[in-house]
């Protein structure tokens, strides 16, 4: 028993009782707790203090693009709308320079048609079939007629007469010979004025001393191919005159 009361006192170890190295030992934990939590806390803060500046950032460079983008789109339309009013300013330029050259033209024939009338010396005196044309109407088949009718005389008195118009072409007809070989057959044809159009008098009538126009419509039937048109003008009264003339068929454009 005493050997083992010895042997307990040899593992026994006696330590000085110091209270206040205690406390600051707690204290200094303690405080090192609150320093690395704070430092954490500080670290967090500086590190989304960063986030925040640098997503800022980048929202103004967003914002700054879009304005430039929304510059660029207006400059790009503006240049458009500048090219095309240009296109268009070009284009009525051309349009309106045609119509001068046209009316220019128009000008020129009025009056070499006026000096023939004024000057006949160098004419052939009487009636005269002056001018024909014919353009094309709004639906197929459908032409306008235009006929001029002028007097060359040194001193003119009023003129009358009538004017029969007729059309010469080919109707293309179904016969014996198409069914043979497979072709066409065309017939000569002559269709009169009052065949081919809504008058109400006819042959038409004239009346003037120096020129005077007729004009109408006229519908051809389907399959006919005109080829030449015959006016034949007859003057009547003291110097009663037949004047007959003949005309391609050519139709005018717009």
């Amino acid at each position: 028993m005493f050997e083992s009361f010895r042997r307990n006192r040899e593992q026994m170890r006696v330590v000085p009782y110091e209270p206040g190295k205690r406390v600051v030992i707690l204290s200094l934990a303690v405080v090192l707790g609150l320093a690395i939590v704070a430092g954490g806390y500080l670290f967090g803060r500086a590190q989304s203090g960063l986030d925040l500046r640098y997503l800022a950032a980048l929202r103004a460079i967003d914002q700054a693009n879009e304005v430039r983008i929304k510059e660029l789109l207006g400059e790009l339309i503006d240049a458009n709308l500048s090219e095309e009013v240009s296109h268009q300013a070009s284009q009525e330029l051309r349009k309106t320079i045609k119509i001068l050259h046209d009316e220019v033209a128009g000008l020129k024939e009025e009056v070499t048609f006026y000096k023939s009338l004024m000057a006949p010396s160098s004419v052939e005196r009487g009636l005269h079939i002056q001018e024909f044309e014919v353009t094309q109407g709004e639906r197929p088949g459908e032409f306008s007629y235009y006929l001029l009718l002028t007097q060359v005389e040194a001193r003119r008195g009023w003129i009358q007469g009538d004017v029969r118009l007729n059309v010469l072409g080919r109707m293309a007809l179904e016969g014996d010979e198409e069914q043979k070989d497979g072709g066409q057959k065309d017939d000569q044809l002559v269709l009169s004025l009052t065949e081919i159009a809504e008058i109400d008098a006819y042959p038409l009538k004239f009346r003037f001393r120096y020129f005077q126009d007729l004009s109408g419509m006229m519908t051809l039937p389907t399959g006919f191919t005109p080829e030449s048109v015959v006016i034949t003008a007859l003057r009547r009264g003291g110097s009663a005159t037949k004047l007959e003339q003949t005309f391609d068929w050519v139709v005018q454009s717009d």
